[in-house]
């Protein structure tokens, strides 16, 4: 995995891309890795969220200083501004935390659903910060987005209605739109997200050791566990947070809508999770309401 990534970056620093290009293409990396969550937290059910997350940070980290160290880029990685640090661990942690506790509530296909609404919300956070009225098409665009989230989430509950699921879930994209907007503001050239994992792995250790019963792993949900801490936890968010500080956001955002479905794709490709027509619309609604409220400035 992370030779893929180190590819990856390679192959959109060649000469034909441009950087409108280069931010798209981080911008896929990022979505595809995204979109590997509700497939790989349901292999690694019955585990709980504290734990989970924990581990997977710890293995993130791990990941981040191999990067790091490789690159030759160790000496950046460890002056990381403490501002930042503090930033990307109450970002991720919060964010993934809620989203962890949404999905065994209301439902793995759902819960992701419900946790994309997060670029509709940051244009609504990124209109009021610019001062920026938003335009008769772009209210259109996130009236159609909430509608789809409306259609997702119910009445077809595969974990029947739970109205502090939604809530849980509502609260994840939330806080990671408020943490997108302000990262989109940073100026460091070098990996912000590893240093945080680390301490979002501690933090996350602590908490499970105060609330969560003590677990014996399987080998298969070890694996998964891994698995989440190298993608969708470290490499794509180091991914998303190179593409967010391109200076094309509409580009790269418009990419972003696009998890749910991914997501939604793979959990019915492995069958492990039951997908309604509902849902599906529903996201298609979403993806469609945030592509058109962040294309008609």
């Amino acid at each position: 995995m992370i030779l893929v990534f180190r590819a990856w970056q390679e192959f959109v620093r060649l000469p034909p891309f441009g950087p409108r290009a280069r931010a798209a293409s981080l911008a896929v990396g990022a979505v595809l890795m995204w979109a590997t969550w509700p497939t790989l937290a349901i292999w690694a059910r019955p585990a709980p969220p504290f734990l989970v997350l924990s581990l997977a940070s710890i293995v993130g980290f791990s990941v981040s200083v191999a990067r790091a160290a490789a690159s030759g880029h160790i000496g950046a990685f460890v002056r990381t501004s403490p501002r930042t640090i503090l930033l990307v661990t109450v970002g991720l942690l919060v964010n993934n935390v809620l989203y962890l506790m949404a999905m065994p509530r209301i439902g793995p296909a759902e819960a992701n659903v419900i946790a994309y609404l997060w670029p509709i919300l940051l244009v609504l956070i990124l209109s009021a910060a610019h001062r920026s009225p938003l335009m008769v098409g772009q209210w259109g665009g996130i009236l159609a987005a909430f509608l789809g989230a409306a259609l997702a989430i119910g009445p077809t509950f595969s974990h029947g209605f739970d109205l502090l699921g939604l809530a849980l879930a509502f609260l994840s994209g939330l806080s990671f739109a408020i943490y997108a907007a302000l990262r989109s503001l940073g100026k460091e050239p070098h990996d912000v997200i590893g240093p945080s994992m680390g301490i979002i792995g501690a933090i996350c250790m602590v908490l499970h050791a105060i609330f969560e019963q003590p677990v014996s792993l399987t080998g298969a949900q070890c694996l998964a566990i891994a698995a989440i801490g190298v993608a969708p936890l470290t490499l794509s968010n180091a991914l998303w947070d190179r593409a967010s500080r391109s200076g094309h956001a509409a580009t790269i955002s418009g990419i972003a809508y696009l998890t749910p479905l991914v997501s939604l794709l793979l959990l019915a490709a492995f069958g492990v999770a039951s997908i309604s027509w509902m849902t599906i619309v529903g996201a298609l609604l979403i993806v469609t309401g945030a592509y058109t409220a962040s294309r008609t400035n």
